[in-house]
C-alpha cells in the first residue's frame, strides 16, 4: 500500500531527527579515536627521545634554534623535531650537515606522529618546553642549554611535548616551542578544551592549559 503524503513527512521527519541525534556522539567518536591517535603519536615521539638520549649521554634534543635552509628544504637548527625524525624512520639522517630531510610541511596529507589527526593542515601540530629540553638561539651559548632527564626535580609533572594551539585549522605563532610567557597562546585545546601531553617520565596524559603550575609544568623548580 502506499504512502500518504502525511506518513511520508512523518517518516522524513523521524530520520532527520534520528540524524540529529546520532551526529553528536558520532563526532564525539571520532574525537576519542582522534585523541588515542595523537596520544599514540607522542608515544612514539616519548621513544625517539629516550633513544637519542641514550645516543647523546642522555641529554635531551634542543626545542629550537636558528634556521637554516639548504637542499630545497627549510629547517630550524636543532628543532627538536629533525633529529627524532631519524629514530622514527621518517627522514633521513645526513651525515654532512647532520640535518634530517622530513615530510613537506605543507603536505598534510604526509602520514607522521608530528600531526596530531585533529588538525589536518598542518605538518607540526605539537610544541616543546623551552625550560625543559633547551633552546639555542647561536653558538654554544644558550640561556637555556640542553638538558639531561636525570636533572629534572619533578619528571612526572614536567610537560616535554604537548598539542600546539591552532584556529582555523592553522597553526598559530611560534609552534616549536612554549615558555612561561607564551603557553597559553602555544599550548593548544583541541581535544575537548584540553591538551595531550608528553611529559618528562615519558607518561601521556591531556592537560587542561588554565590549570598549569608554571613553577612545576614548565621551569621545573
Amino acid at each position: 500500500m502506499a504512502f500518504t503524503l502525511v506518513e511520508l513527512l512523518v517518516v522524513i521527519a523521524i530520520i532527520v531527527i534520528l540524524a540529529a541525534l546520532a551526529f553528536p556522539i558520532t563526532t564525539s567518536m571520532i574525537e576519542r579515536g582522534n585523541s588515542s591517535k595523537c596520544m599514540n603519536n607522542l608515544k612514539q615521539i616519548g621513544g625517539a627521545i629516550t633513544q637519542y638520549m641514550l645516543d647523546n649521554d642522555g641529554h635531551l634534543p634542543y626545542s629550537s634554534g636558528p634556521s637554516y635552509a639548504g637542499s630545497g628544504n627549510s629547517y630550524t637548527f636543532s628543532v627538536w623535531q629533525a633529529p627524532l625524525a631519524y629514530y622514527l624512520g621518517i627522514g633521513q639522517l645526513s651525515p654532512s650537515t647532520r640535518y634530517t630531510t622530513m615530510p613537506s610541511y605543507d603536505n598534510p596529507s604526509a602520514k607522521h606522529p608530528f600531526n596530531c589527526p585533529s588538525c589536518k593542515t598542518s605538518f607540526r601540530t605539537y610544541t616543546a618546553n623551552k625550560y625543559a629540553m633547551g633552546f639555542l638561539p647561536s653558538g654554544a651559548t644558550s640561556p637555556y642549554p640542553r638538558r639531561k632527564q636525570l636533572a629534572f626535580l619533578r619528571p612526572t609533572q614536567l610537560i616535554l611535548i604537548t598539542d600546539s594551539q591552532t584556529v582555523d585549522g592553522q597553526v598559530t605563532g611560534n609552534t616549536m616551542q612554549f615558555d612561561d610567557t607564551n603557553y597559553q597562546t602555544i599550548i593548544g585545546t583541541r581535544h575537548k578544551g584540553k591538551a595531550n601531553a608528553l611529559f618528562a617520565d615519558f607518561h601521556i596524559e591531556a592537560i587542561d592549559r588554565a590549570a598549569i603550575d608554571i613553577d612545576k609544568n614548565i621551569k621545573n623548580k
